[in-house]
């Protein structure tokens, strides 16, 4: 065991430390154990910062003793990508990300001070529960290894360093699993207070989970749109998103934050969720442990093209995640933390429900009447969480499904509850201009239209069934949004304009991103060669040309240049290059076009494309994309389509972005203390639960008041 690994056994030892001491403490209501607790939490953190920096001082000095370093590094990598190299992988990134989590909790402890509105055993099982997880984080790191040293016949092999792989070697990968981590490890203090609020009922648990989830849910929408923008630019396979199931797995973090922070609104407002807020909290980092868990363990699926790990030998999904289980002790743990979270979640909000009425109201006369803030909320919920079971449902049933099956599929499925939430978001924005009749009206048309117009297309062949099924949903969605932006303003405060423009702007960016996303992905526009669409590409020769559309791509040149880059295990030596021009309708609209096709050695020590450079080139209402293999110096095959409103979805995740920096901004909450909340059981008084929460809250109080006014008299006689 080298100074890195012991490190990391120290900082879990320390988080155990800092979790006991803290049960101790509450079980006891000793406050010196307390103290105590808290010095171990602040050292976990301190521990854990040393070995991440620890690693990035590794890779800075190109230090390539540590197997780790090696593997995502050389001497002759940049110096930013050689920071960047520090998240390439899975062992670094799992370090980051506990870092993040240990810096949560440290956090919260100093800021547990100034939080006197909420109990002290509100804190303790909050920091129990804060300390429980990185222990448990660290203890899966333990077997990562990541500072391995490297054996000497690897040195031999690559003396310099494997390298980092050329697709990472770019800025969007440089902040994206930065961001992604950060956005995951926020959903931890969503997991911590949602469980000590069903074990102590306070009121107050939401000023510690909703600025996290909302900095949580910030973050993963960023690393959502990066990771998009690095596939569609970088990657150079036509799309940037093809519901992988690694994709589709990070997404269902995003869904799940987003329902617990509708709910938690309500709750906050009108004592509602009191079952369900606390249990999407906890749910929402529990998705987070599943997405890093599909990730790892990628390779189950058959669907699956980009994971850290190649899955097990087995043809069958089933015996491919045994086998993962019983040879990857890292992919086991993060399985079990995974069934354990689950399970306390499901567990506490059962427990939860039997002391909580569900429903509290009768029915009312007209069904137009159901619509209302409550029931419209209610209603987004439940759409959020459905539509989470139901992507991770086909996620499991797709286990052996390959890809382009798997993505038409998600696409078709997928489709229905995007339009539902659309509808819903379309009648919340609009039933107080309207009145519940007209918005009831609104909604029922909307369904109606969207399934007659998809129906029509499919029968009638007149245009795609899923573009007809989904756009009047999600146009109206858009000018809905629009609309409430522009009445957002408030007289004499620009804050408060911005505070109340901020969510619809968000909804105008779902809406345009759903919109451009339905669109560019189902109307794509290929080659048609011989009647028949070449969506593969189409072999042409110098001084040929294909059509795509109104589109013409010419090739002009075919050449070959000699290159040297090292990278991810890797020589490439070989530039191939293909010179194209662009013209529309005739006109040329770019002429000296270069494609590139990067070949070499890979790690498999066979020649190969290492890396491609597509070019797009973009106008308003689409893109025309193009790449290309190469056949021989007179041939190439030229890979081309458009696809439409690509800037819109794009424009999307910019008023995304804009909409949650504003969001974050104009926030501002003031927290009162407010006592206990009272049951709601027929005839107005509180349960004997409650009472005794109440006076156990008080009795806290008091004694801490005792303890402060006996330590002032002491220091005023010591003075005197």
């Amino acid at each position: 065991m080298n100074g890195g690994e012991l490190v990391i056994v120290i900082a879990a030892l320390c988080s155990l430390a800092a979790a006991f001491l803290r049960f101790l403490g509450m079980h006891q209501n000793d406050r010196r154990l307390r103290e105590v607790s808290v010095i171990f939490s602040i050292l976990t953190f301190l521990l854990v910062t040393g070995a991440l920096f620890f690693l990035l001082f590794l890779f800075v000095t190109s230090d390539m003793d540590y197997r780790y370093v090696w593997s995502y590094s050389s001497t002759d990598t940049s110096g930013i990508y050689k920071v960047s190299g520090v998240w390439a992988g899975a062992s670094g990134s799992f370090l980051l990300w506990i870092w993040m989590m240990a810096l949560v909790q440290t956090l919260e402890v100093i800021l547990e001070p100034k939080r006197s509105y909420l109990s002290r055993k509100f804190h303790d099982i909050l920091q129990i529960s804060l300390a429980g997880v990185v222990f448990a984080f660290l203890l899966i790191m333990m077997d990562m290894a990541v500072f391995a040293e490297t054996a000497s016949w690897e040195k031999a092999v690559y003396p310099e360093g494997v390298g980092l792989s050329l697709a990472l070697q770019t800025p969007e990968m440089v902040i994206h699993p930065p961001v992604v981590f950060a956005g995951y490890a926020f959903c931890v203090a969503a997991l911590a207070a949602g469980l000590a609020y069903y074990v102590v009922g306070d009121r107050n648990w939401f000023m510690v989970a909703l600025p996290w989830t909302r900095l949580s849910w910030v973050f993963l929408t960023l690393g959502i749109g990066i990771g998009a923008i690095w596939a569609y630019y970088v990657l150079g396979w036509g799309g940037y998103w093809a519901w992988d199931p690694v994709e589709t797995s990070s997404l269902l973090p995003w869904l799940m934050t987003t329902a617990f922070l509708h709910a938690l609104v309500r709750h906050v407002k009108k004592d509602e969720y009191e079952v369900v807020a606390p249990a999407l909290g906890m749910l929402s980092f529990t998705s987070v442990v599943f997405a890093t868990f599909a990730t790892r363990a990628g390779g189950i699926w058959s669907s699956s093209v980009h994971t850290f790990d190649a899955g097990g030998s087995s043809s069958v999904g089933l015996d491919r995640l045994l086998e993962l289980l019983r040879n990857d002790n890292v992919i086991l743990g993060l399985f079990a933390l995974l069934m354990a979270l689950f399970a306390l979640s499901i567990t506490f909000a059962i427990m939860k429900s039997r002391h909580t009425p569900l429903l509290e109201s009768e029915p009312p006369p007209k069904i137009s009447d159901y619509i209302s803030d409550k029931n419209n909320m209610l209603l987004t919920v439940i759409l959020f969480i459905a539509t989470s079971a139901v992507m991770l449902l086909l996620l499991f049933k797709n286990v052996d499904v390959a890809q382009a099956a798997n993505y038409d599929e998600f696409n078709q499925k997928m489709a229905v509850f995007l339009v539902a939430i659309s509808v819903t978001m379309t009648i919340c924005l609009m039933w107080k201009m309207l009145g519940k009749e007209w918005a009831f009206l609104l909604g029922i048309g909307l369904i109606a239209a969207s399934a007659i117009l998809g129906i029509s297309a499919v029968v009638g062949n007149f245009a795609n069934g899923l573009v007809a099924f989904s756009a009047p949903s999600y146009a109206v969605a858009i000018g809905v949004s629009a609309i409430r932006i522009s009445r957002s303003k408030v007289p004499e405060s620009i804050r408060k304009t911005l505070q109340q423009a901020s969510p619809h702007i968000i909804h105008l960016g779902v809406a345009l991103v759903l919109l451009g996303y339905v669109v560019s992905s189902t109307m794509q526009v290929y080659p048609v060669v011989a009647g028949e669409t070449a969506s593969s590409g189409v072999v042409v020769g110098v001084g040929e040309s294909m059509n795509v559309g109104d589109y013409t791509v010419r090739l002009v040149s075919l050449s070959v240049r000699n290159e040297s880059i090292r990278a991810g295990g890797s020589m490439i030596d070989e530039a191939r290059e293909a010179t194209v021009d662009i013209l529309r309708d005739g006109k040329v609209v770019e002429s000296g076009v270069i494609l590139t096709n990067l070949y070499g050695i890979g790690s498999s020590r066979t020649p190969q494309v290492m890396g491609v450079e597509v070019h797009i080139q973009k106008t308003v209402l689409r893109d025309l994309y193009i790449n290309f293999q190469w056949r021989s110096t007179e041939s190439a095959l030229i890979e081309a389509k458009t696809l439409p409103l690509m800037n819109v979805l794009w424009g999307g995740l910019g008023l995304l972005a804009i909409g949650l920096a504003i969001r974050l901004i104009t926030w501002q909450f003031e927290p009162k203390a407010q006592p206990p909340r009272r049951s709601k059981i027929p005839g107005g008084k509180r349960s004997p639960e409650t009472k005794k929460l109440a006076q156990s809250s008080a009795s806290e109080k008091d004694y801490d008041a005792l303890v402060e006014e006996e330590l002032r008299k002491f220091k005023e006689k010591k003075a005197k």
